[in-house]
Order: structure tokens, then C-alpha cells, then sequence
């Protein structure tokens, strides 16, 4: 990929948030995003809103500049809306960070010795979005970390819907949480309630 050339309140932003956890409050306090968008960082910043897409790949761009690699995850749903977080490891366990209408399913602190723990840790929070029944959990499979770096095109600073992202989502394969057995309903009493970053 190209070097993006970054505007002066880009660089500001790219300079105060400067760590994952930063970069999770800055998504906590942008309204989410409902339009069907497909925005790059440039975008989110003038526009001051983003869906959960558009705040994976605003977190790979400003953390890149961070020496982070930009490495995504896509979380895929039955008769749901699929979700995307950006992932990143510290000191060899995995968290994310994410914007949602929902707050259970935004970031995640560095604890997850792999993806698998990681997604896993949604799980319970992943319910129906249409019908909001948190009885009906939808969450199916999820991506490998996906490298941005892998498209030439512009994904930073690009003015354009990054369709092309989104295509490339619906071709590679994903892996299904529970392979060799029946679905698994984790009920949310039993989940951890504090492996999201609370919005201050």
C-alpha cells in the first residue's frame, strides 16, 4: 500500500490517540453510523460517525501509524448483521477494539490467548438485531485476521465507499465456532462483564 498522505487534523488524531485503549474511546464518544457506508479514516473523522466496519478500519489506520499491524476480523451471523472489529496482540494475548449500537459488542481488553477466545467472549451478546430477542443468539463464525496492507487501493484517506473491502469479506471462508457439535447458548448471567471498555 501506498503511504497516505494524512491532513493536519488527521495527524492531530493519529498523535492523541495513540494506543488501543485511546483509540476505543475515541469510537465510544462518535454516534454509530446507520447508513449503509462503507468509509475510510479520512472519512470518519470529517463525518464524526461510523458504523462498526468504518471503526475497524479507522482503528487500523491510526494504529498503523503506531506500529500496529492492520488486522481485522469479521464476525459472521445467521439471518444477522455481521460484525467487524479490529484485532491486535500485547504481550501474546489478543483484544479488539469495535464500534456497536450495542455496547457488549465493542472492544475487548489484551486478554485472549487466540481469536477463537476472543470471539468467543461476544458470544453471549451476539442476539437477534432484528427482532432483539437475547434468547436468540446468531452469532455462527469468524475470519482470520485480515492484513488491510493485502489492498493496493486506497483504504485510509480513500473518498470513495471501500466496496472493494466489503467483496472481499463475502469471499474467503470463515470458521465455524462449534464445528462438531450442536449450537451453543452461553447464557449472559455466566459471562464476564468487564471485558469491554465501558464509553466514559
Amino acid at each position: 500500500m501506498l503511504k497516505p498522505k494524512f491532513t493536519k487534523n488527521e495527524l492531530r488524531v493519529i498523535k492523541k490517540y495513540n494506543s488501543p485503549k485511546k483509540v476505543q474511546g475515541f469510537l465510544d464518544r462518535i454516534p454509530y453510523n446507520f447508513r449503509d457506508t462503507f468509509w475510510s479514516f479520512r472519512k470518519v473523522v470529517k463525518n464524526k460517525t461510523a458504523n462498526c466496519f468504518e471503526g475497524a478500519l479507522a482503528a487500523a489506520s491510526i494504529l498503523l501509524e503506531h506500529g500496529y499491524p492492520p488486522l481485522i476480523v469479521c464476525m459472521e451471523a445467521r439471518d444477522d448483521i455481521d460484525h467487524n472489529i479490529f484485532v491486535y496482540k500485547k504481550k501474546g494475548k489478543w483484544g479488539s477494539i469495535a464500534i456497536s449500537r450495542d455496547k457488549e459488542l465493542r472492544g475487548r481488553k489484551p486478554i485472549y490467548r487466540n481469536i477463537r477466545a476472543l470471539i468467543m467472549s461476544y458470544y453471549p451478546y451476539y442476539y437477534n438485531s432484528y427482532t432483539d430477542d437475547r434468547n436468540d443468539i446468531t452469532l455462527r463464525g469468524f475470519s482470520d485476521p485480515i492484513d488491510l496492507r493485502r489492498f493496493k487501493k486506497d483504504w485510509t484517506t480513500s473518498g470513495r465507499n471501500l466496496k472493494f473491502i466489503e467483496e472481499y469479506l463475502f469471499k474467503i471462508p470463515y470458521k465455524k465456532l462449534f464445528p462438531k457439535r450442536k449450537e451453543l447458548y452461553i447464557g449472559t448471567k455466566k459471562a464476564k462483564k468487564n471485558y469491554y471498555y465501558s464509553p466514559e
